[in-house]
């Protein structure tokens, strides 16, 4: 009996708690379109390396030309880290963002924290192996 009553509790807890999934703010639409170019650059070339003048060639609508100074990959034990600062010429005002990447908002999971580096945030993605699925963005708190 206190088997079935403690397990009716679990299950009861589990269900009252959610997942809660952070939507990107207006001002971070280049980083989410950055997060969106970065994973299917990285699909492209299994991971191995990034560079940002390829990425703001692939952005058609030219919407990050001007956001971002910097971009580094770094390999970590459980995840791949994309580094990112922002340029002095960002603009985030009139960035919009189209249906399909509207859609894509709502699987991803947005963090803002003071971070130690020098870096303005991080993109972090599943290894290859597991299609370079976005993980997490995190935004520096000092930046916005």
């Amino acid at each position: 009996m206190r088997i079935l009553i403690l397990t009716l509790i679990i299950f009861i807890a589990g269900c009252a708690s959610t997942s809660v999934t952070n939507t990107v703010r207006q001002d971070n639409n280049d980083v989410l379109i950055l997060s969106i170019l970065v994973r299917d650059h990285l699909r492209k070339t299994n991971g191995r390396s990034i560079n940002l003048t390829e990425l703001i060639k692939k952005d058609t609508l030219n919407r990050i030309s001007n956001s971002f100074k910097t971009v580094e990959l770094e390999s970590k034990g459980g995840h791949i880290s994309v580094y990112y600062k922002f340029s002095e010429s960002r603009d985030t005002k009139g960035i919009t963002l189209s249906d399909k990447e509207i859609e894509l908002t709502k699987n991803f999971r947005w963090t803002e924290k003071e971070l130690k580096s020098q870096n303005n945030g991080e993109i972090q993605f599943d290894y290859g192996e597991r299609f370079y699925r976005l993980i997490k963005i995190i935004v520096d708190k000092r930046t916005n």
